[in-house]
């Protein structure tokens, strides 16, 4: 039976930004289901009361996609699931999926359900999936009659009397999520948040015999933040009892006009939600890597990265570098707390340019300088060396006391004259196929982190722009720009006139 007593919030909740009154009190129909399936119980409950707050669909009620079903009983039916992330692409729902089921934990709970829903500011808490929910529960009658709405700065939430339940917006603050007990938390672009925020999050839920926190976005522009860290985990085989994490996202490596990867990485082309066309203007008017982030759900190095996501990958094809051939080196000196790298060129039988580097971190103890004309010297007994290509702002001592030994040291200068041409022809070799690496873990990790810096001239790759070490990579440019040059042709010997 619903009652029909009228309650004035703002004298019971001390809140005078409310002035609603909640006409029902009542235990809610759906306390009355026999279904006992948290996801056929979640899935009942927005087909029956969310309506589609806006874009396709809007005004009507809603009728989730298959996929979103079937991401609803992987993530709720598993009681042993204390956590779970999911990577999706924009434009696939992801905002009004998860305000819907944010809807269905505030009200579906008899125990105080408390619903936080997190994001890098209140302000775009509010403005994603808080509003979102809101909006859903101000157009259904049966929701907005059972429903205080406060709108305060500094308590913006939806409260529902009958089970004392709360959902509101919340900032990315570690040390303010500590105290929280949710039955059900959303982590908004969890791409974008800490790892410490991610953390305090965890530790805050489990006081229930069920509670869930859910993370959702897109990849995060940089390899760093939650989602990734949550990733890297996850794909390498460690176990993580309680967690899951739920990827949609195209083939690496895959061309970004292929069709089938488009709906490979957004189901809701197939639902029939999302246009192609989007796709279409979106993979033409933006960067390479931003297309593969935002709507492939890839994990590009950066938005500005020098290189076509996979091209250094697909350059990978072992070889031994032969003793004593020909040979060109770069040499990449690095400051107290950077990298240094030294890569040798050599030419493979088959007429590809083949590089080989050495990197020394400075994570693994001091660098010691010694060490790297070491090496030079080792590589000029092995090889038949062209050039030590190197740049003589941090290296010329050192360099001049190899030249003195008979070793061939060129300068170059990087400025952005120089390093221009130099990267260019990288670059070329590169996405050509006409260069050919090991597959070293540390050299590709210091070439697919180097981004480009535009001038007036063109581009060189940036350091300061750089969030990782990039000594590899300049290294790797000096190498093969000196292999690119023609051999010089030794002068004629002068014939000798017999008077």
């Amino acid at each position: 039976m619903t009652t029909t007593r009228e309650r004035s919030t703002g004298a019971r909740f001390g809140n005078t930004n409310s002035t609603k009154k909640v006409r029902d009190t009542s235990m809610p129909p759906w306390f009355e289901w026999r279904t006992s399936k948290r996801s056929a119980r979640c899935i009942r409950f927005i087909e029956t009361y969310c309506v589609v707050p806006k874009g396709h669909g809007a005004g009507r009620p809603m009728r989730l996609a298959k996929f979103q079903k079937e991401l609803l009983v992987e993530l709720l039916d598993d009681a042993t699931l204390r956590a779970g992330v999911v990577s999706i692409p924009r434009g696939n729902g992801k905002s009004t999926l998860v305000g819907a089921v944010a809807l269905w934990a505030l009200y579906d709970d008899e125990h105080s359900p408390s619903v936080p829903v997190v994001a890098t500011t209140i302000q775009q808490a509010i403005r994603t999936v808080y509003d979102t929910a809101r909006r859903m529960m101000e157009v259904s009658p049966e929701l907005a009659d059972r429903t205080i709405s406060y709108t305060a700065i500094g308590g913006t939430k939806l409260f529902v009397p009958y089970n004392n339940g709360s959902l509101l917006p919340l900032a990315a603050d570690p040390a303010g999520l500590q105290g929280l007990d949710p039955s059900f938390a959303v982590v908004d672009e969890v791409g974008f948040v800490s790892q410490d925020l991610w953390d305090a999050m965890v530790l805050a839920s489990g006081k229930r015999p069920r509670s869930l926190v859910l993370g959702i976005g897109t990849p995060n522009v940089e390899k760093a933040g939650a989602m990734h860290q949550l990733r890297e985990l996850w794909t390498s085989g460690i176990s993580m009892p309680g967690f899951r994490f739920v990827e949609y996202a195209a083939d690496v490596a895959c061309r970004i006009d292929d069709r089938v990867q488009w709906s490979k990485a957004n189901p809701a082309i197939d639902a029939g939600f999302l246009a192609v066309d989007a796709l279409e203007m979106a993979a033409a008017a933006t960067p390479e890597a931003s297309f593969r982030v935002f709507r492939l759900g890839q994990w590009a190095d950066a938005a500005e990265c020098w290189l076509p996501v996979g091209a250094w990958e697909a350059c990978e094809d072992r070889f031994d570098l032969v003793e004593g051939a020909r040979s060109w080196v770069g040499v990449d000196i690095g400051l107290k707390r950077d990298s240094t790298a030294v890569v040798v060129a050599q030419y493979r039988p088959d007429g590809r340019l083949h590089v080989v580097g050495r990197i020394w971190d400075p994570r693994a103890g001091t660098i010691d300088i010694a060490d790297i004309l070491a090496h030079l010297r080792d590589l000029c007994d092995r090889f038949d060396v062209a050039a030590i290509s190197f740049d003589p702002r941090l290296f010329e001592l050192p360099a001049r006391q190899l030249e003195d030994e008979g070793l061939p040291m060129l300068e170059v200068p990087q400025s952005v004259d120089r390093m221009g041409p130099i990267c260019a022809n990288a670059y070329e070799l590169i996405v050509s196929g006409r260069l050919a690496h090991d597959g070293d873990a540390l050299l590709t990790d210091h070439v697919r982190a180097a981004q480009q810096r535009p001038n007036e001239r063109g581009w060189t790759l940036s350091k300061s722009k750089s969030r990782r070490h990039i000594d590899g990579a300049i290294a790797t440019c000096l190498a093969t720009w000196e292999a690119s040059q023609p051999e010089p042709t030794p002068a004629p010997t002068p014939s000798i006139a017999w008077v």
